[in-house]
């Protein structure tokens, strides 16, 4: 026993100092080759957060980027969309004969501003007119005059310089609560077709018909009630559309007070009737007025009006026309205008226009013809050119028929909207 327990004991105790040093290179190898992976891992990671807080600066400086667009973009919208301003000029040049003067005009020049707030709107209009003076045109003075009266009608004659005068065409704001009820409260023009769609740029004559300011006031001071209601008919609409308004009674100075117990009233109907093919308009509508009038002096007196009107698109012919006639302490008024029209080119159109008034407080019995072209390039440019005749008309109420006379005339304007 004694002779192989010695070197069998040194074999089994050299044995695990052998395997413990394998174990330990192994171990060594491992920690080696995880340090590796570790350096790999944070080299990684190092990078990835570099790049996480470069991407993150970027979208910093983009979000910085679409809070000033957005900024830039309310401003632009408040500007443009929220408070408009247009306009329109309108340059004339008028000749009449025998003895009116030639005379360059600009005849009107309007500015428009309007704000729109939710289901609120705002509109106000500003018209600037210019009335020139002519040294021809002034009345001949009696050869007894001296002094200041004789120097103040020369330098009334010597003036050819002409005026300006401002008017409010419009001043009101609506309340448009959906299609079929809006209230609109100011001063407003009314709601006849021509009043409604009188700017130049709109219109083929360089003028107003003849009878628009005799019969129903131009415009109004007070509240309105207004909407439409329509229904689809094919590819075309079946639409009813109403207006009921009262107001401050047709006097000067009526925007500034009227104290009168009694206001004036007014409505409008109107309808559009489905069309298809050629067929491309037909409109008709009927207005009533019942109000008080001041024609000379300040007494008021009973004005009553009716009227009606129509518009009728075919092809390329169109036609328009108003009638209206009114009645004040017993005495009748009437007036009317018809004017066909047609698109000669995409850009040209020639009209002719009859148009009458008889008034017997205005002591005029009027009838004009009127024919002329437009150039319109653009929506909003329109270059006019327009001959027309007055011929004065035989009426039992006109009591001094040697201030009438006929005369022609030729008128050219040049309009541009803005």
């Amino acid at each position: 026993m004694k002779k192989w327990a010695l070197p069998l004991a040194l074999l089994l105790f050299a044995n695990p100092a052998w395997a413990q040093q394998d174990e330990l290179a192994k171990l060594r190898t491992e920690i080696t080759a995880q340090q590796a992976v570790m350096s790999r891992l944070l080299a990684r990671i190092d990078a990835l957060e570099k790049k996480l807080s470069e991407t993150a600066t970027k979208e910093e400086l983009e979000d910085e980027a679409k809070t000033q667009q957005d900024s830039v973009d309310s401003v632009r919208q408040s500007l443009a969309s929220r408070v408009n301003i247009s306009g329109y000029s309108n340059f004339r040049y008028v000749h009449e004969e025998p003895e009116r003067p030639s005379a360059f005009q600009l005849d009107h020049l309007g500015l428009i501003f309007g704000k729109q707030l939710g289901k609120f709107n705002f509109v106000a209009e500003l018209e600037l007119s210019n009335v020139p003076h002519h040294a021809e045109s002034a009345e001949e003075h009696d050869e007894g005059e001296e002094g200041e009266e004789a120097e103040e009608h020369a330098e009334e004659a010597a003036d050819i310089s002409g005026e300006g005068q401002v008017a409010v065409e419009n001043a009101w704001m609506e309340y448009n609560h959906n299609q079929y009820l809006s209230v609109r409260l100011g001063k407003q023009l009314s709601p006849q077709y021509w009043w409604q769609h009188r700017y130049p740029n709109l219109t083929y004559s360089t003028t107003l018909p003849i009878y628009l300011r005799e019969l129903f006031p131009p415009e109004l001071i007070g509240a309105m009630v207004r909407g439409q209601i329509t229904r689809p008919v094919g590819s075309s609409e079946f639409g009813i559309g109403y207006s009921a308004y009262v107001s401050n009674n047709n006097f000067e100075g009526n925007s500034q007070a009227d104290l009168r117990n009694g206001k004036a009233v007014g409505g409008r109907v109107q309808v559009r009737f489905p069309v298809s093919g050629i067929f491309r308009r037909l409109d008709v509508a009927a207005d009533i007025y019942r109000g008080q009038t001041a024609h000379e002096g300040t007494e008021l007196e009973e004005d009553n009006v009716e009227g009606f009107e129509g518009q009728l698109e075919v092809s390329r012919f169109m036609l328009n026309g108003e009638y209206a006639r009114g009645e004040s302490e017993g005495v009748k008024r009437k007036g009317f205008y018809l004017q066909p029209a047609i698109q000669l080119h995409p850009d040209w159109v020639g009209f002719y226009r009859v148009e009458q008034l008889e008034s017997p407080r205005l002591q005029r019995a009027e009838r004009r013809h009127l024919a002329g072209l437009n150039y319109r390039p653009f929506a909003q440019v329109a270059l006019k050119g327009e001959w027309y005749r007055s011929l004065p008309l035989e009426r039992s109420f006109i009591e001094h028929e040697e201030e009438r006379q006929k005369f022609n005339g030729f008128a050219l304007a040049a309009v541009f909207f803005f």
